[in-house]
């Protein structure tokens, strides 16, 4: 992964997450998966860095319990200064949904230089139709 002949002014780095939840070696892969995303993370950190997806993690976002992932989720965010914008500025709650439950499991996490690019996030809970129980996270930049 080397970067030197980009401008970091001309280069985002967007990460594309999903974190394991129901197999049985679910929590290993998930170690792994964070130490590849800290790698990139710090490769690129002159750089703004997006990383977003799927994380199978519950932050309280809606007021629910902090699960594992959660933890995860909320460490690596903490040990690499990035800004989880669904509990910062998002606009729109619920992330995913079945028909009894509704919560927040995807997210869009930010660096400081990322940031300074971000207009607006919000979760789409109703202009775009995707035949999925995931709603599309939308950022906006300047």
């Amino acid at each position: 992964m080397r970067c030197e002949k980009v401008q970091a002014n001309r280069c985002i780095i967007l990460v594309v997450c999903y974190m394991t939840t129901t197999r049985p070696l679910a929590q290993e892969e998930n170690v792994k998966k964070y130490t590849i995303l800290e790698t990139v993370v710090q490769e690129f950190s002159r750089f703004p860095v997006i990383a977003m997806g799927d994380m199978n993690g519950y932050v309280g976002v809606l007021g629910e319990k902090v699960n594992e992932n959660g933890h995860k989720l909320i460490d690596f965010c903490e040990g690499n200064e990035f800004e989880n914008l669904n509990t910062t500025i998002g606009n729109g709650l619920h992330t995913w949904e079945s028909k009894e439950w509704k919560t927040a499991i995807d997210y869009m996490l930010v660096n400081h230089e990322a940031r300074e690019h971000v207009r607006e996030m919000h979760v789409d809970e109703i202009e775009f139709y995707i035949d999925t129980d995931h709603r599309m996270l939308v950022l906006k930049c300047k």
